[in-house]
């Protein structure tokens, strides 16, 4: 069954996450992605160890796996007249050229928004870049790893007073890809009633502040920031996480704490509390909140998790496991919703990947490629431009294309 993007073209020039992402995620909803490779590659190519940990199978490596599925490769010598000439006839028949370089950096090779969309007017020009286009900073190189740190996201985690949390890596990169690919959808959208392209700004900075929105809005509008929390000093100790017997963490989430204080009572079996003038109150439990937290840490760890899930969940109580990664990937209700799917792999088999995060009735989501190998596609590519055989082969020859 075709994706709603199904008959989108897309033309990409990005490395390493958060260009290769939003790709990725159009190729997804079904759009033609055209991934334009330099001679080099894109260094993820190359990514078989991540921060120390093995990210390789069978001489391919799951970085470059993830981001870059349902695509086809060219290899094209941009400095090359030809090679632009290659490139320019792709843009021609494009719907989208999307790219994560520094801002100038497309302007410089003759390809920026002003060269492509006068040549395309309907051309949808995307760039996800690290800070924007404007400001002081615009042109300023970007990782996932600075854009985390200045977007506010390492310290709205972990708790008041200590040093800023250690954020595991390609959070920015991906979320940036969501945002993008989100503007790109919509810029397709008005294109339909306007007839005409636009260009489409995105950013690590701009994306991670929007995920921050509620913890921004604070500093936005009052001027305070949004206190970090301490979770043995939780304002709310029914909206908090416990560690459980078997080391495994629990986190209860009531926002109507006066209405569920009873439930938990009868859950943790200290019903002789409920009326307890220390705690009958969300006033109380907040302020004598180190005292309750202290009890509630020593139920908890009388039981495992699982047999907490089982008593909180019959008393009414709204609670979830905290998982770890490994445990997420194997969640029924993550499986259940293609949040996780199986695919057959043509080189390491039958594999489980991440899935998508929005389900279409009549037009779903699918994996329907691998990521491709290095300009695996070239030579089809070019023959649907109108390329022969024998102009193939010259190209070859001049090295404009691999």
């Amino acid at each position: 069954m075709a994706g709603p993007l199904t008959g989108v073209k897309v033309v990409e020039i990005s490395m390493f996450q958060q260009g290769p992402v939003a790709g990725m995620r159009l190729g997804d909803l079904g759009a033609d992605v055209i991934k334009v490779e330099p001679k080099t590659g894109d260094p993820a190519r190359g990514f078989m160890r991540i921060i120390g940990v093995e990210a390789g199978l069978k001489g391919r490596n799951y970085y470059f796996e993830n981001n870059n599925r349902n695509k086809r490769s060219i290899v094209i010598d941009m400095t090359t007249a030809k090679g632009k000439e290659v490139f320019f006839k792709l843009i021609d028949e494009a719907d989208v050229f999307l790219n994560n370089m520094s801002i100038e950096a497309p302007i410089r090779m003759g390809i920026g928004p002003d060269v492509l969309m006068a040549r395309n007017p309907r051309l949808i020009y995307a760039q996800a870049s690290g800070w924007g286009r404007k400001g002081p900073d615009a042109n300023d190189y970007s990782f996932d790893y600075t854009g985390i740190a200045r977007s506010g996201l390492m310290m709205s985690c972990g708790e008041r007073g200590g040093p800023p949390a250690q954020i595991l890596p390609g959070m920015g990169d991906e979320l940036g890809g969501l945002v993008c690919a989100w503007a790109v959808t919509a810029a397709l959208y008005g294109r339909e009633k306007t007839g005409k392209g636009q260009m489409v700004d995105t950013s690590l900075m701009g994306s991670l502040i929007a995920m921050l929105g509620l913890i921004m809005a604070a500093p936005a509008i009052l001027g305070q920031e949004f206190p970090r929390a301490v979770r043995a000093q939780a304002g709310n100790p029914i909206y908090n996480h416990y560690r459980c017997q078997d080391d495994k963490w629990i986190a209860i989430a009531h926002l109507q704490p006066d209405r569920y204080w009873p439930n938990v009572c009868r859950a943790l079996g200290i019903t002789e509390l409920e009326k307890d003038l220390r705690f009958n109150s969300i006033e109380a439990r907040a302020e004598n909140t180190k005292e309750l937290v202290a009890i509630m840490d020593k139920k908890f760890g009388a039981k495992p998790r699982d047999e907490w899930l089982q008593i909180l969940r019959k008393e009414g109580c709204i609670c979830t496991p905290i998982q770890s990664p490994i445990e997420v990937s194997n969640d029924e209700q993550a499986i259940a919703n293609n949040y996780f799917i199986y695919v057959d792999h043509p080189v390491w088999g039958r594999i489980k990947m991440v899935g998508f995060p929005w389900d279409f009735s009549n037009t779903p989501a699918e994996w329907r490629r691998e990521a491709p190998e290095f300009g695996q596609h070239t030579e089809e590519i070019l023959l649907e431009l109108g390329y022969t055989w024998e102009d193939i082969a010259k190209l070859k020859e001049e090295e404009v294309i691999i």
